[in-house]
């Protein structure tokens, strides 16, 4: 049961589960939206992949916002996208400067994810002491979002840029501006399924589903942006019937639903 940010509902999968598998899908489509732009499938296939890295981390955002963030909620969403931006460009930049410019579409996935695993070790850290959050699962659930959030910024600029070397990288995703699309976009995907679930009645497979929809909205708005047409089409049919299960869910488990009635057109 879960109260103001406090308590969660029982799990249906262990959360170390489907980190591993929405990190693993993730990871394999930032490859694949480098290794799949010469045949147009970037964002078709690595855009739909790195969308799993959305759920991993609103998963992971459930789990630690079940000791009593409140408000943190959203801060913490965020927050995995800050040390993820930083992780990301380190990824992507740092085998150029060890002469391994050819050798970055290779490298940077992985190194993404090494950096981004010991940020957000260090941030957690910083957070028991000296700030002194006295959450017992804080070190390794920065972890877990700051991999998250990491994997989500990397691939989905990879899938609109269409590339993981450096130059190309830079052009199209940082100095263009879509990396703070994918900040924001992403950020909120990982945030907000546990902030708008989370009450007395919330359930994990609510939450999950909301997520996997808050992925999928992601990749239709990285899809539109990118005018991929069959990305757009894909991404919003699966949005749309994934969000509509949400909700038909959300009405079953509340105790009532109360429409809004029409607002009166003149003062009675």
């Amino acid at each position: 049961m879960s109260h103001g940010g406090g308590g969660h509902a029982a799990e249906l999968f262990p959360e170390e589960q489907i980190f591993g598998v929405g990190i693993g899908l993730a990871l394999i489509g930032c490859y694949l939206s480098h290794f799949l732009e010469p045949y147009g499938l970037s964002m078709l296939i690595g855009g739909l992949l790195v969308s799993a890295a959305c759920v991993a981390g609103a998963n992971t955002v459930r789990k630690v916002a079940s000791y009593g963030l409140g408000t943190g909620v959203p801060s913490i969403g965020m927050l995995s996208l800050g040390m993820g931006t930083i992780s990301a460009i380190a990824g992507v930049l740092i085998p150029k400067s060890f002469g391994l410019t050819s050798y970055t579409p290779y490298i940077a996935p992985i190194l993404t994810l090494i950096i981004s695993a010991i940020v957000g070790f260090i941030v957690g850290r910083l957070t028991v002491n000296p700030v002194g959050m006295k959450i017992p699962i804080m070190v390794r659930s920065m972890t877990f979002i700051s991999i998250a959030g990491a994997m989500a910024l990397l691939g989905f600029s990879a899938a609109y840029a269409g590339s993981l070397m450096p130059n190309i990288f830079v052009n199209n995703a940082l100095n263009s501006g879509i990396m703070a699309v994918a900040f924001i976009v992403a950020g909120i995907a990982i945030l907000h399924p546990f902030n708008a679930c989370l009450g007395p009645d919330e359930s994990h497979k609510r939450t999950l589903t909301l997520a996997v929809a808050c992925g999928l909205l992601s990749w239709f708005i990285f899809s539109v942006i990118k005018l991929d047409l069959i990305s757009i089409v894909i991404s919003i049919v699966l949005w749309a019937i994934v969000y509509l299960k949400y909700v038909k869910m959300s009405f079953k488990d509340a105790c009532c639903v109360l429409h809004t009635p029409e607002i009166p057109k003149k003062e009675e």
